[in-house]
């Protein structure tokens, strides 16, 4: 059988809801970011004549409708892993509950895949729902995630399938392909850990991933509103910002292919809170 691995960092997202749909809706009362620096990514990265910010833009209800800037990938032969543009945005199309996110380019020189992602959300804005299809051609490897809640509003688990993948329940060598990730939180309603598990007819098998969010700070979240973007979700999930990730990736066999840490320094203003410009 095929396999698929699908991490996500990113983000990458939020629902099987546990309560009510027509419990009052949490507001969120956060800042409404316009613009931020690229605090979150590495200096080796090459830039073009670009400001180097992202965009933040914003309907009338305060939600994220577009970004603009990002990162587009040259060959590995030039020594750098990407460069960041203002030519590239993402869009954000709401409709009713459902949400349409996807990748554009303004530029004549080069276009960029839509990474089309397919959101549908609850009445408190939490995700419930994201579908990524893979291509027109092969929907075996469409992805669903699921999202499920606790009474504190916090994420605890997202599951994710592969609805149109066939399965031949007669042969003993096949199975239902299904991954799971658990979300593990402090006092302070920071997530300190998440559990991504390779599952077997619902049995974790395979491939494990361990991730950890340490050194939080005590100012406030700039990613809030930017859950539905794959590159802020982490972050978006806290009510303080990490300083500290690791990420160990386990084998079948147990073994460790991968153990990786990142740390940032953020700068703070007379308050405390983070400075994102």
């Amino acid at each position: 059988m095929k396999k698929i691995l699908y991490i996500l960092f990113v983000g990458i997202t939020f629902l099987s809801c546990s309560r009510d749909t027509n419990d009052e809706v949490i507001e969120n009362d956060e800042p409404l970011v316009t613009k931020m620096s690229l605090i979150l990514y590495p200096n080796s990265l090459s830039y073009n004549n670009a400001d180097l910010s992202f965009i933040f833009q914003y309907d009338n209800e305060k939600r994220l409708i577009k970004k603009t800037g990002g990162f587009l990938s040259v060959s590995g032969s030039s020594g750098f892993g990407g460069f960041f543009t203002d030519k590239i945005y993402s869009s954000l199309v709401y409709n009713g509950n459902n949400v349409t996110v996807e990748d554009f380019s303004t530029s004549s020189d080069f276009t960029v895949p839509k990474n089309s992602k397919y959101f549908i959300l609850d009445n408190n804005k939490r995700i419930k729902q994201k579908d990524v299809p893979s291509n027109v051609i092969n929907s075996y490897r469409d992805i669903r995630l699921v999202y499920t809640y606790n009474n504190s509003n916090q994420l605890t688990e997202i599951n994710t399938t592969l609805p149109n993948m066939p399965y031949d329940p007669t042969d003993p060598y096949d199975y239902i392909e299904t991954y799971l990730e658990k979300f593990y939180y402090d006092s302070k309603g920071n997530v300190t850990k998440t559990e991504y598990f390779e599952q077997r007819n619902g049995v974790n098998k395979g491939i494990k991933i361990i991730r950890t969010f340490e050194d939080y700070d005590s100012s406030y979240n700039p990613w809030k509103r930017m859950y539905l973007l794959d590159d802020f979700f982490y972050r978006s999930i806290s009510k303080n910002n990490f300083r500290k990730y690791n990420v160990i990736r386990y084998e079948e066999n147990g073994e460790i292919s991968l153990n990786s840490q990142q740390s940032w320094t953020f700068n703070y203003d007379s308050n405390g809170n983070i400075i994102i410009n």
